[in-house]
């Protein structure tokens, strides 16, 4: 984002010069971004406000920029000349369909031939920087309020709020929000709690939210179903199902009735730690007051029953939902498609497409690539191609995850030209490949032992700029499990050279290269490098991979010492490390360093 936290605090200063809602100085010198609009906003004055004359224009056909611009000229030359409200439908609009850059072009236009402002038009103006990106030039449109004397009301600065919130900037959100209250600059509605509350829990802030919701309850507003639901479905999200059922409680306790997103959310929260129990109390609870599921409610039952195997579960479900009339939708269907592929029951997801498509529905990509992926997995790649290509009669196209899944497939069943030749088809169609894509290319190349190739292909990414090191790790992994060393030794050095953000992952797959040549003494020097220099530090699968080949090559008193320095580090052991540990344990040696670990 281009505005720092520097620029968003300076655009506070705004409020500083100014006490309870009255305005007695203008824009500070940060409204200088905005010196293309020209003139001092004019008011619209009451006599204008009561010569408007009735909407000539549909601005909800307006789907295009370029019907935008017609009908924006077509206003531009009408006479009666049209007022600042028919200008802001327009503006509206062109916001909406998300031309933002264009509706501040229209709004420039406006002001230099000197088109009257209100309160409706500027903070359409800002909404548009906003959802831009620029959340800095909205505040800058703060002045253009100030110097109209305009009172910034609770939609101003709910945008300004929302726009810090969509950028990440929470921070100066709750620190907007607390200065808007403090200094009384707007009256404040719940709207406005809920516009926050719903920014914190998008960025991962939902104790903070909570927070919100707790003041809220204290000193009012009282919060609405609207911000118990925001807070609910983020405290799921989080795996903090408990606090939601509690919050639940306090609801209900404070008489505000929960609905139908309060229970769904609730509902997916416990089906993703399967307590079903809870769920059928819950979904007894909501009956009870007369909530009844609806077709997102039983859909997200059908998944849950799916991911867990319980696919009779998951039948049943659906026969529950026709018997009372609540008609499963593509998200219903793809759930049991999904299910059907994870057990392999291929014949069973396809008679699922057949059903959902004899019911009227249209099947999306989704429904098409969980069924290519269940065959792409069981290497029944005829079958996959067929529904590959039936999705072109459909009139669906193949994503780039289609491709991929394809090319998974294919490189599992060991066809690697047919693999080359549908990546060439891939680019060719405008399908770009993806990161996951090039990760499964490179992968299936060297899986099939097609090393050259994977260097041409890894050589192209990196002169193009997009060398990651997961590929770099995906390239040493296969050399060194190939014996080729050297070139791993080149990859790897080559990554470092470059500043590359190498993970553990890649230093443990040169580290267990050098291993497996027996050359431990390198594979010690890095794990020496690694944690310093902004390195990531090693973890478990680093020592237990140099610790096993101590014991391969019987060094006992170094497996010790590799032992001291994981428990000083406190690094637990896993699976793997515990055999090992026994091993050395059954043949009496590094007793103590083991009991340390244990």
């Amino acid at each position: 984002m281009e505005f720092k936290r520097s620029a968003l605090s300076s655009s506070f200063s705004f409020f500083n010069k100014f006490s309870r809602r009255r305005i007695y100085s203008v824009a500070p010198s940060s409204s200088s971004s905005l010196r293309s609009f020209h003139s001092p906003p004019a008011l619209v004055s009451s006599s204008h406000r009561i010569r408007l004359h009735s909407s000539r224009y549909d601005f909800d056909s307006v789907h295009d920029l370029d019907h935008a611009h017609e009908l924006f000229d077509q206003m531009l030359r009408a006479r009666p000349f049209p007022s600042i409200v028919q200008f802001t439908k327009l503006l509206s609009r062109v916001v909406k369909i998300k031309h933002y850059t264009a509706a501040v072009c229209f709004f420039k236009e406006l002001r230099v031939r000197g088109v009257p402002v209100d309160a409706h038009s500027l903070t359409i103006l800002i909404e548009a920087f906003c959802l831009s990106n620029r959340v800095g030039y909205g505040f800058c449109v703060l002045g253009m309020f100030f110097k109209c004397g305009i009172d910034i009301d609770a939609v101003a600065s709910n945008t300004l709020i929302k726009g810090l919130c969509l950028g990440n900037n929470i921070v100066e959100a709750v620190g907007l929000f607390k200065k808007l209250v403090r200094e009384e600059l707007c009256e404040f509605y719940d709207i406005t709690y809920n516009v926050l509350m719903n920014g914190l829990c998008k960025a991962g802030n939902t104790q903070t939210a909570l927070n919100v919701l707790v003041v809220m309850q204290k000193e009012g507003p009282e919060p609405d179903h609207v911000a118990y639901n925001t807070v609910i479905n983020s405290l799921c999200k989080d795996g903090l199902v408990d606090h939601a059922l509690d919050l639940l409680s306090q609801m209900t306790e404070r008489g505000v009735s929960p609905n139908i997103i309060t229970y769904t959310s609730l509902i997916q929260g416990l089906c993703s730690f399967c307590r079903w129990r809870d769920v059928t109390k819950l979904m007894n609870e909501m009956v009870q007051h007369n909530v009844y599921p609806n077709v997102c409610t039983f859909s997200i039952l059908v998944d849950a029953f799916c991911k867990e195997g319980k696919l009779k579960d998951a039948e049943a479900v659906i026969q529950i939902m026709i018997q009372r009339n609540v008609y499963p939708n593509v998200v219903t269907y793809n759930a049991l498609i999904e299910g059907y592929c994870l057990q392999g029951r291929m014949d069973d997801a396809r008679r699922a497409l057949g059903r959902m498509i004899d019911k009227g529905l249209h099947p999306d990509p989704t429904s098409y690539n969980t069924i290519i992926n269940g065959y792409c997995r069981r290497k029944e790649m005829d079958e996959a191609f067929h529904l590959f290509h039936e999705m072109h009669q459909k009139g669906l196209y193949p994503d780039a995850v289609t491709y991929t899944i394809m090319l998974q497939g294919l490189f599992l069943a060991a066809r690697c030209d047919d693999a080359l030749n549908l990546f060439q088809d891939m680019q060719l169609s405008g399908n770009a490949p993806n990161f996951h894509t090039y990760c499964v290319l490179l992968t299936g190349l060297c899986e099939n032992r097609r090393i050259e190739e994977a260097m041409s292909v890894y050589s192209k990414l990196v002169s193009n700029g997009k060398g990651s090191h997961a590929f770099g790790s995906i390239m040493i992994d296969a050399l060194c499990k190939m014996g080729l060393l050297n070139i791993a030794r080149g990859v790897f050095s080559n990554l470092i050279f470059k500043g590359q953000d190498v993970n553990a992952y890649t230093y443990n797959a040169m580290i267990n290269g050098l291993c497996r040549e027996g050359l431990t003494e390198a594979a010690l020097g890095l794990l020496r490098i690694m944690g310093e220099g902004g390195c990531s530090s090693p973890n478990t699968i680093t020592y237990t991979v140099i610790l096993q080949e101590f014991v391969r090559a019987k060094k006992w008193d170094e497996a010790k010492l590799l032992l001291d320095e994981m428990a000083g580090k406190g690094i637990s052991p896993d699976g793997r490390m515990l055999s090992l540990m026994n091993d050395l344990l059954a043949l009496g040696t590094g007793d103590d360093a083991i009991v340390k670990m244990i």
